[in-house]
């Protein structure tokens, strides 16, 4: 098994169909398994699952059945090509993301892992891509190319990937090429994993937290070793959705968020890789600071001076900018230089 696909499903009828009819075209391939973990939904999901694993074992039946009215000579090679998809359904009680996503891991079989949030969809060609290379290419990490979809329209993401800093660069030059994107390339689903690295690293999700994807990618970005790229439109980033946790602030997600900054600005990073992962984490720290402005929220003093005492990490970035904000915030707080990010959105 070369490949296993993961999915997490919650409470998603209303995408869910269209996420799995993107990766029906690679299932024919016999090097990759589907794994679908139904994380305790409400919902019509579990119904939606069986429908699709009972159509698609369908289709493979037919297709073998139709080979098999050829020569005798035939019939083995076609019965062996054309097997039953790999699909395995599994449902746990509601446990969040994180497990749903540890469940597909432990039940994982192939060489490489990749995750899908059930809301969105992909272009499968950029997998079977992935499959046609050569096994010499073994990297650690894969990075897929992502859009947002909003209602029929793609945009830009914010993440520009260029393969001549990428491929054969060190992990040095990578994580340097990395720090110039706008924001930081932390989501799980725009990369290809290496399972052998999540099991030695024990790069499983942290459970009962929000931005669970930055947590997990600091973590695997330190423990990672050697990255490749794979070029090509990968990821449809769904927009819109009235209760996605990621389109929310809640307090819950500051939270979340000043926790992974916390348990990060604690961590030993290597010297030659340190300031870009500062980067990374300066970026986030400006996240929160912009969202602990929003409206409908009111952070306490214990959140404002844990925030406040975290602005060291900008001092500790490779970027003239965000160690340019640390005497901002020394002089004026978090809360006025959060207000001034949010004037200023989209130009740091």
């Amino acid at each position: 098994m070369d490949l296993s696909i993961v999915v997490p499903i919650y409470n998603v009828e209303s995408y869910l169909e269209a996420c799995l009819s993107s990766i029906e075209p690679i299932l024919s391939n016999e090097n990759v398994e589907l794994i679908l973990v139904n994380d305790g939904s409400k919902d019509g999901s579990e119904d939606i699952c069986y429908k699709y694993i009972d159509k698609t074992t369908n289709n493979k039946q037919q297709t073998t059945n139709n080979k098999q009215q050829t020569t005798n000579n035939k019939q083995q090679t076609t019965n062996n090509k054309h097997r039953t998809p790999n699909i395995k359904y599994i449902y746990q009680d509601n446990q969040g993301l994180s497990e749903a996503r540890n469940t597909g891991i432990k039940n994982s079989n192939g060489k490489y892992i990749v995750f899908i949030d059930s809301d969105d969809f992909i272009n499968c060609q950029v997998l079977l891509d992935f499959l046609s290379k050569d096994d010499i290419d073994m990297p650690d990490v894969v990075f897929l190319n992502a859009v947002k979809y909003d209602k029929g329209s793609v945009s830009y993401f914010g993440e520009d990937y260029q393969p001549e800093k990428i491929l054969n660069q060190s992990k040095v030059e990578v994580l340097k090429g990395l720090c110039r994107f706008r924001k930081f390339p932390g989501s799980a689903w725009n990369k290809i994993i290496k399972r052998e690295l999540i099991i030695k690293e024990k790069l499983f999700f942290e459970k009962g937290i929000y931005s669970e994807d930055i947590e997990w990618s600091m973590r695997l970005f330190n423990a990672a070793t050697t990255f490749s790229y794979l070029d090509g439109c990968y990821y449809y980033y769904r927009q819109g959705r009235k209760d996605s946790i990621t389109g929310t602030v809640s307090e819950k997600s500051i939270k979340s968020l000043l926790y992974i900054l916390e348990k990060n600005a604690e961590m030993e990073f290597n010297r030659d890789i340190s300031s870009y992962l500062y980067s990374f984490l300066s970026y986030e720290y400006l996240v929160l600071l912009f969202i602990m402005t929003s409206k409908n929220i009111e952070c306490d003093a214990d959140i404002k001076r844990r925030a406040y005492h975290l602005r060291f990490m900008l001092l500790k970035s490779n970027k003239l900018i965000y160690k340019m904000i640390f005497p901002i915030i020394t002089l004026l707080g978090v809360d006025i230089t959060g207000r001034i990010l949010k004037a200023i959105r989209g130009n740091i």
